[in-house]
């Protein structure tokens, strides 16, 4: 039969994905492809061509490229629709019948997160294999006749992308994809591979594959930039939304505002509904029920959360010694001009503004970690060496002496009767305070107060870990000297404090910078300051006042200033009030950069004021902060006053109690506090608390203090409910009670890490 070209066009709907490759658009994808010349399907691509697509898996091992025998579509598209869904206990085409009535639920619920990498992974390959395949100056004018397995119409109806027109005799279009494959199914299917539908479905499972923040930065931009390059899928609103969603949980700030911008140009409708996931996120565990999602946010609620995964390298290891001016722009200190593109999009589609929004965007100026105003490194963790028979002398030893005069020192102290015997290998060969390659030495130490436990902090921990395999060691806590006195707030309340032009430290106005712990000290003693006559006069305010300066925290002032704004109408919306939310917001950032006073202030004074009562959450943040500086004086105020407003103490709440009387070396206060809120709150800390005061107490020697924390537990072992005790209650004592970290078996080998004794004598 003769073939004649009847009719034939294709999509005019430009492709965004351009940009990332760095082609001009056109108005038609046919006129990026002009027909020189009909490709062969052995076609193979130039190495460079293949050395500058080289894709990477989230470990960082090269993804190798697929052979036409392993080029399978179909099966990647399959493989991406199971790898999008909310679980993946059942592999795609199993049947009901090969389920178990009693494993159904489990398995239809089960999230195999490797699954969704694999599947990523294949879809990638196959992008990649399409890249290297496709020539865009080829003829790709392909006949397919009535009689094919493949129904064109229709599979072009379907995807929106091609049309066609037939006359009595063949079906003509022009395939871009004719020569990919030898096989005529998969080259057909490969329109089902870059179509928008399959691309929104990998997008999303991308988001599900359990990946650090910046390796699926990465990953996202690599998928934008090859889908770009080939320049044949089309975006939508689906899947522009999935891609604002992954780039947003990636931290891809400029690219996540660049799609909001994008669908309000296209028209696209802002989204109503939210996942419980999405819905929940609020940064602090605690407060993740204040958030509400109004109408049209759901989009919005991305973008926000875009600023606040960017600013995660700022969380984890922020350098405290730096001041803010340091930062480069890209990490997001200030986060202001982002969230004021967002307020102008929301304005612009007809989206209100609302307290909870307003709350959301006040979060990411306390998401960037504490400055080291707000931060006290109080000890250190070291490793003492133990002698072969056992012997430990405590404290540091002379390793500037000789072998011989070393020697003769130990054998001094062992006369003296300072060494003492260390506790022998348990069951398991393991030794006290044994360094193994698997075993920093490090115990279970809560991670979320300054002058924690970690690696980094133990002599030669990692230097020297092959010579130390097998030595013997005893762990001990070094003390740090207290913080300075202008770091903590009740020693410099209503004091006038002065700072020279320098930025050195605070000293009362009048004195030589003498401490308050001096014996002698006075705010108002008679000894004058000394100061080079040249010098500008320096200013004396009270601490409250110098953290109101600018120059304080430049990010904390532009909390402020966006907050107020948001009060008096931004980027026309209407103005707002801040609900209790929006101010715990505030309390938040304050503590973070060191303006207890300023926080304190919010929390007594502004709050009340305007008729919003503090609740929970408003005093944690305050406590943690207060911990972390050990102003236990504080501590204790604000807990009492939390007792006099019927306001609900929890877990956080003894938790941060606890870790500031541990800050300031006070291990007998610590148990006695944990114990005395047990019995009149109804409530008890996580139990890397309880773990911490045992810590705390074994590496000071405090052997008796750490048992008697140890009886304290084996009573909760005891413990019976009453009907006057909670549900709530009754839960958190089982949970605790039934924890395998407070064993009696984790509790023995704990004390034997330290070198002591914790016999079955010591139990109930």
């Amino acid at each position: 039969m003769a073939n004649r070209h009847i009719s034939t066009t294709i999509s005019t709907t430009t492709s965004p994905f351009d940009a990332l490759s760095g082609k001009k658009q056109s108005e038609t994808p046919a006129n990026r492809r002009t027909p020189r010349r009909r490709r062969k399907a052995n076609h193979k691509s130039s190495p460079a061509k293949e050395a500058s697509n080289t894709l990477f898996s989230d470990s960082g091992r090269k993804i190798p490229s697929l052979t036409p025998e392993e080029y399978n579509p179909l099966n990647s598209v399959q493989e991406i629709i199971l790898a999008s869904q909310w679980n993946q206990g059942r592999r795609y085409g199993m049947p009901d019948s090969k389920i178990k009535e009693n494993d159904r639920k489990f398995k239809d619920r089960k999230w195999d997160y490797q699954f969704v990498r694999s599947a990523v992974d294949g879809y990638e390959k196959h992008l990649q294999y399409v890249f290297e395949n496709l020539d865009n100056d080829v003829d790709c004018e392909k006949d397919i006749s009535t009689d094919g397995v493949i129904d064109v119409a229709s599979f072009a109806s379907e995807q929106g992308t091609i049309t066609t027109t037939e006359n009595t005799e063949a079906k003509f279009i022009i395939d871009p994809f004719a020569n990919i494959h030898p096989s005529p199914e998969k080259c057909i299917a490969t329109h089902k591979l870059l179509s928008p539908q399959t691309l929104s479905r990998a997008v999303r499972a991308l988001t599900r594959c359990k990946l650090d923040t910046p390796i699926m930065s990465q990953r996202i931009r690599d998928i934008e930039r090859l889908v770009g390059k080939i320049g044949w899928t089309p975006i939508t609103d689906d899947l522009s939304y999935r891609l604002l969603e992954a780039n947003g949980k990636a931290g891809n700030v400029r690219r996540t505002l660049a799609l909001l911008e994008l669908r309000r140009k296209r028209g696209y409708p802002p989204r109503e509904q939210l996942s419980p996931l999405t819905l929940s996120y609020s940064g602090d565990e605690s407060n993740n029920s204040d958030f509400t999602v109004g109408p049209g946010e759901k989009e919005f609620i991305h973008a926000i959360n875009s600023i606040q995964s960017a600013q995660l390298p700022l969380r984890r290891s922020r350098n405290i010694y730096l001041h803010e001016s340091s930062l480069s722009e890209s990490s997001l200190d200030n986060p202001t001009r982002y969230l004021d593109a967002i307020l102008v999009n929301m304005s612009q589609r007809g989206v209100p503004l609302t307290s909870s929004m307003a709350a959301r965007m006040l979060n990411c100026y306390a998401s960037t970690g504490r400055t080291g105003k707000a931060l006290h490194y109080f000890y250190k963790v070291v490793r003492d060496p133990v002698e072969k028979d056992g012997t430990y002398i405590p404290g540091p030893q002379p390793t500037h002496l000789g072998k011989e005069d070393l020697q003769e020192w130990k054998i001094a102290r062992k006369k003296e009767g300072v060494a003492r015997m260390l506790t022998p290998a348990d069951e398991d060969g393991e030794t006290v305070g044994q360094v193994t390659a698997a075993d920093d030495g490090v115990s279970n130490v809560s991670d979320d107060v300054v002058g924690e436990v970690n690696s980094s902090e133990f002599e030669g921990s990692y230097g020297d870990m092959s010579k130390r395999a097998n030595q013997r060691t005893k762990v001990r806590m070094i003390m740090h000297p207290p913080p300075p006195f202008h770091k903590i707030p009740s020693a410099v309340k209503n004091a006038p404090l002065i700072q020279n032009r320098d930025q050195r430290p605070f000293s009362f106005e009048g004195s030589s910078g003498i401490s308050p712990s001096s014996t002698n000290f006075s705010p108002t003693s008679s000894s004058i300051h000394q100061m080079n006559p040249y010098d500008r006069k320096p200013k004396s305010m009270t601490k409250l006042e110098w953290e109101l300066e600018r120059e304080w925290s430049l990010s904390l002032t532009a909390a402020f200033a966006f907050a107020d704004s948001l009060t008096h109408g931004a980027c026309g919306h209407s103005p707002i009030e801040l609900d209790v939310v929006g101010w715990n917001s505030l309390i938040k950032a304050c503590c973070y950069r060191g303006a207890f006073h300023r926080a304190l202030k919010i929390l007594n004074d502004t709050m009340p004021a305007k008729g919003i009562q503090p609740d929970s959450f408003s005093y944690n943040t305050v406590l943690a902060g207060l911990a972390r500086v050990g102003d236990t004086e504080n501590l204790r105020n604000i807990l009492i006053s939390m007792t006099n407003k019927n306001v609900p103490i929890d877990k956080y709440t003894v938790q941060a109690m606890v870790d500031g009387l541990l800050n300031m070396g006070d291990v007998s206060g610590a148990s006695s506090m944990v114990q005395d809120i047990f019995n009149q709150h109804d409530t008890l800390p996580p139990y890397t608390t309880h773990l911490k005061i045992i810590e705390f107490a074994l590496s000071n020697g405090l052997i008796f203090e750490a048992k008697r924390h140890v009886y304290f537990i084996q009573q909760l072992w005891k413990w019976q409910p009453s009907q006057h005790h909670s549900d709530e209650f009754c839960q958190l004592v089982s949970a605790t009670k039934k924890n395998p970290k407070l064993s009696k078996d984790a509790l023995q080998k704990l004390f034997r890490y330290f070198g002591e004794d914790l016999l079955d004598e010591d139990f109930f």
